[in-house]
């Protein structure tokens, strides 16, 4: 992200602040300027969706695994998920982005359900699923194997602000 995306960016969060009572930034790439918020003592809630999930998949204990749709995600999900002794692993789905860049959603949901299946056969505790266009893939799931997605997190999370 440029400097003056992320300036821009800010100025929008800045402007509809007094406005609400979180903004919820659901995309890695842009994430970092919640960051600058909290650093800067602004008042007001901007939480990082990414953030939630990373660190709700942390909590999990054994192994885990955080599913990427687009390649160009891979280095800041590994950079908020990874932590050194940890045991989350980052992987990609091969071929849902191409799927979903053609409007082929049957197949971009099919290959992550896939994905999220082979994470639990090869051992995994817990998957999360690290893009929320990738969400609905989720209610395929029992609960008990349910990936995690940073929407519905986000969502509990503002809800208990009420």
């Amino acid at each position: 992200m440029t400097a003056e995306l992320r300036a821009r960016i800010a100025r929008l969060i800045d402007a509809l602040l007094p406005q609400m009572d979180a903004i919820v930034i659901t995309c890695s790439t842009l994430a970092p300027v919640a960051d600058d918020f909290v650093t800067a003592g602004q008042h007001g809630w901007i939480p990082r969706s990414d953030k939630m999930l990373a660190e709700a998949l942390q909590r999990h204990k054994g192994p885990s695994v955080a599913l990427c749709a687009a390649e160009s995600t891979l280095g800041a999900t590994r950079s908020l998920f990874c932590r050194p002794g940890g045991e989350v692993e980052v992987r990609l789905v091969e071929g849902a982005w191409a799927a979903f860049k053609t409007g082929d959603s049957a197949r971009y949901f099919a290959l992550i359900a896939d994905a999220v299946q082979q994470a639990y056969q090869q051992g995994a505790g817990q998957v999360a699923l690290a893009q929320s266009s990738m969400t609905p893939v989720a209610q395929q799931f029992a609960v008990s194997q349910r990936p995690l997605t940073a929407p519905h997190l986000a969502l509990q999370a503002c809800y208990a602000l009420r």
